[in-house]
Formats: structure tokens, sequence, C-alpha cells
């Protein structure tokens, strides 16, 4: 243990602890938003600012059920959210390190920084790892301006407020030992698909000079029609209407209105999301064939899957996203030609393995692998990897590659995970993290990984003995070749 370690900020003095060979603050205020309005920085403060504790998470609900709203201060709060937490390593505070910066997911609905601890990435990596908070569901991705005529409201605020959490770094990184001259941005399922934008969003690429996208691209975003629609949708049941005053009605809501409304929207979606960032011509590009012919921004890349994305999904109740054969052969049918979704359709036998191969490939896999060669064919160096250590009972669900990277500690995190990390799961964690940690410090994850070339699509699988793969799965890759998957978001599963 130590004492405080004490931080000069561009808004005010911040006060963090030292323990186990890491310095850490948590809790630090990036900014400041109005409810529906754009982040601003934060107010300058006097004096010394406790950074002991993790701040407020961002309300939330969880499907559909009222039970499962998180609106409860001091946990949850719309006031003081925008917040991240530093982790730097003790040793040589002087000496500037490159950043990793965590963006969580939770199909953008629910999620926070808080539950990830940068200490372990941090000190064995050798670098400062941040994690930020962003506002999610209704308060972060409902496109209001639409549906109240109110063009001038900002869109797609959660993804606004990780532009600005970049900012902050950029501005402040220093004092606490990190070097704005080398960020690397993460993040896993939404966190992976807000990656990707940000990726195609000019405003963000001076911020950052690597991605590392775990799970997801471009696959789960509404078009422009489809947030119109669904905020449209919100109105409604918000009895708000395009007259004077209803944003000022909106912004005095009670929080529990707004997120009930959130949940009967998610209960009539049938394996859609209530809320989720949208191609909205402004931030981001006007559609998704915008977005997929937009130049990427020029950085070194990694990016991968689970080799069963789809398995979490069957388990989690609430019907998330679509996993029987009708409402996947319902979704392909819809957002391909038809000569695209028979080939497609084709390549996967009509069993319960081809089916969890279509899930995952439809939802994840393919617009992954997809946006990775469009960074490769621009010329940018890309890394491409698939996660295949399988749980005993779960197989490589969606997200269980979170539980190597963060290893978090107890019997519910073991059990998650298929075990605890001993023997080989632990060096398949300490691989992952320094892959992880190499890239982010040289935008290379360094011997052992080659890079991911058009011609042979060389593919790292991690698994208790890792191995490189030339194009692993082709047949099913072939099939999709040329039927660039369209945002599943945006259209409506029967």
């Amino acid at each position: 243990m130590g004492g405080e370690q004490i931080v000069e900020t561009i808004a005010g003095t911040v006060a963090g602890t030292r323990a186990d060979g890491v310095r850490r603050w948590r809790g630090v205020p990036y900014a400041r938003a109005e409810r529906f309005a754009a982040p601003q920085p934060v107010p300058p403060w006097a004096g010394v600012r406790p950074a002991a504790r993790f701040a407020p998470q961002c309300p939330q609900l969880f499907g559909s059920k009222s039970r499962l709203m998180q609106v409860k201060a001091p946990d949850f709060a719309e006031d003081g959210c925008l917040a991240l937490n530093i982790w730097a390593p003790d040793r040589e505070p002087d000496r500037p390190r490159a950043v990793l910066v965590w963006i969580h997911g939770g199909a953008f609905t629910v999620g926070s920084a808080n539950i990830y601890d940068g200490a372990e990435l941090s000190r064995t990596g050798d670098i400062v790892v941040v994690t930020i908070n962003y506002r999610v569901g209704v308060l972060g991705f409902v496109d209001f301006g639409a549906a109240i005529d109110r063009p001038d409201l900002p869109s797609n605020l959660g993804l606004r407020d990780q532009i600005a959490a970049l900012q902050w770094v950029h501005d402040n990184i220093a004092a606490f030992g990190g070097d704005p001259a080398r960020v690397t941005i993460a993040g896993e399922s939404a966190g992976s698909m807000a990656i990707s934008l940000l990726m195609v969003c000019r405003e963000a690429w001076p911020l950052f000079h690597g991605a590392i996208m775990q799970s997801g691209a471009l696959s789960l975003i509404h078009d422009r029609r489809k947030s119109a629609r669904t905020a449209k949708r919100y109105a409604e049941l918000l009895r708000v209407d395009p007259k004077p005053g209803a944003l000022e009605r909106l912004k005095a809501m009670d929080l529990r209105v707004l997120l009930e409304a959130q949940g009967r929207i998610n209960a009539q979606e049938k394996g859609g999301i209530p809320a989720a960032p949208w191609f909205d011509g402004d931030l981001l590009p006007g559609s998704l064939q915008a977005a997929l012919s937009h130049p990427h921004a020029p950085v070194p890349l990694i990016a991968g899957s689970t080799r069963e994305e789809v398995r979490l999904f069957e388990l989690l109740p609430g019907d998330i996203l679509p996993t029987t054969w009708s409402q996947l052969e319902s979704l392909v049918t819809t957002l391909l030609a038809p000569e695209a979704a028979a080939r497609v359709l084709g390549a996967y036998p009509r069993s319960k393995v081809g089916r969890r191969a279509l899930g995952t490939d439809l939802m994840f896999a393919i617009p992954t692998r997809q946006f990775a060669e469009t960074h490769a064919r621009q010329q940018h160096p890309t890394w491409a990897y698939r996660f295949d250590y399988r749980h005993p009972l779960m197989g490589a669900y969606h997200a269980i590659d979170l539980l190597f990277l963060w290893p978090g500690r107890g019997l519910r995190v073991a059990l998650a995970r298929g075990g605890r990390l001993r023997g080989k799961r632990r060096a398949l964690a300490e691989r992952m993290r320094g892959y992880w940690a190499s890239f982010t410090r040289s935008g290379s994850p360094g011997a052992g990984w080659p890079r991911h070339g058009l011609e042979d699509r060389r593919v790292l699988l991690f698994d208790r003995t890792d191995t490189v793969a030339a194009n692993p799965d082709a047949d099913r890759h072939t099939a999709w070749d040329g039927a660039l998957v369209p945002a599943v978001a945006a259209a409506e599963v029967r």
C-alpha cells in the first residue's frame, strides 16, 4: 500500500491510491451532460478531489422487466456517471507509457466501466489502462431529434461521450504517466461495434493510434429509417409530440418512465435491441453502405470473435438476438438478395451445429472479419483471431474471452470461465494479455501472430494451445463473399 497519488488535470486535482505495484484513480469525471445534450467539459473544481472509488454507473435497464431497472444512487445516477478509471504501473512513474482505452459492451443498453479491473493488465503489460462509462439505452442511443422534429438535438450521444472521453485522455493522460501519442481503443460486443464506428468517424481519428475489436462491427447499428421509427415509438409511449416544449417534457420526465418505455419497446423487438447507434449523416456516415465504403482510420487493427458466439444468447432471457432457425432464415432472406441468401443458407447444415454457426457468423464473426479485411485492403496493418477455448457446458460463447483478458475473482467468474485461472487456462490468459499489451505499446502483437493478408487470410486460434490457421471456415466465408452483411439491427425479425 502507499500514499495518495496526487495528479493535476485540466479541471482540477485528483487523489488516487497505490497498491500491488499499480497506481489507480477511479471515478475521474471526463465530461458533464444535461439529459439529451452533448457532453461538455467538466467545470473546474477547487481543492483535491478524491479518486479512490468508482463513479456511479449510467442508469440502465436489462431486457424489459422493470425490476431489472438500475437507477438507484449511489451506484447508478445520471449526474456524474460520465467518468473514467485509470491504472498505471508504479515503477518508473515518469516514463511515458502507451495507453489502452476500454469501451465496454452491453448491447448499447447496459454495462459499465466499473466491472473491469485494469490493475493486472497494466502491471504485467507495462501500459496505462483506462476504462470509461458512457450513456446507454434511452439516454444515449435514441433519435429523439427525429421524433419531436428537433434536428438541432445532437445524435448518438453515447458515441459522443466516448469521443469526449478520448479527448480527455488526449489532454490529460500525460499527467498520469500515459503517452497521448500512443492510445489504443479496444472493446467487446457493443464496445467492438463502437470501435468500428469510431474507425469511420473522422472526428475521432486524431484521438487514437490503434484499435482492437472483439466480436462485432457495424452489425447491430440502426439505419436512419429504423432509428426514426424506433424514436417515434418512444415518443408515442411517452406521449410527446413535435410541439413546443416537447424536449423540456422529456428532460423533466422521471427516469423510470423513460426506462419503462425502453422496456416496452424491448419486449416488442423480438431478436432486436431497443436503442442503438444509427448512421446519422453527421457524426457518422449517412448509411451502412456509406460506412462500408468509408476510409478507415489509418491505424493498426486486431479483430476477431469467439467460435460459438450465439451460445450465450440461447441461454440469456429476453430474446435479445435471433437464435432459432426461423428467425435466422427470416433475417438472412430479409437482409440479402435472393441469390446471396440461398448461397449463404446452403453453407450451413440443418443441424444444431449449423444453426449456431449461422447465428455466430451473421451477427458477429462475418461482420468483424469483413471489417478487418476491408481494413487490410486499405493497406493498414491487420491481425485476425478466433477465440476457440470452450467452456465445458457452453462452448466458446460470446464474451468468454473477457474472462481471460480481465481475470475477475470469485466462484461465479471461475464457473463462467469453466475453471479457475490455473495451468493452461492461466497460460492462455497471459498470452492474450501479452498480445494486447504488445499491440498497445508497439502497434504489433509480436512474434507468433502473422498479419492477416487477403491471399492467405491467416488467423490466430486462441485455445489451450494456440495455432495459426489459413482461412479457417473457408467454405462459410466463401459463401458470404460479395454479400456484405447489412446492419442486423436495422431489420425486423419475424
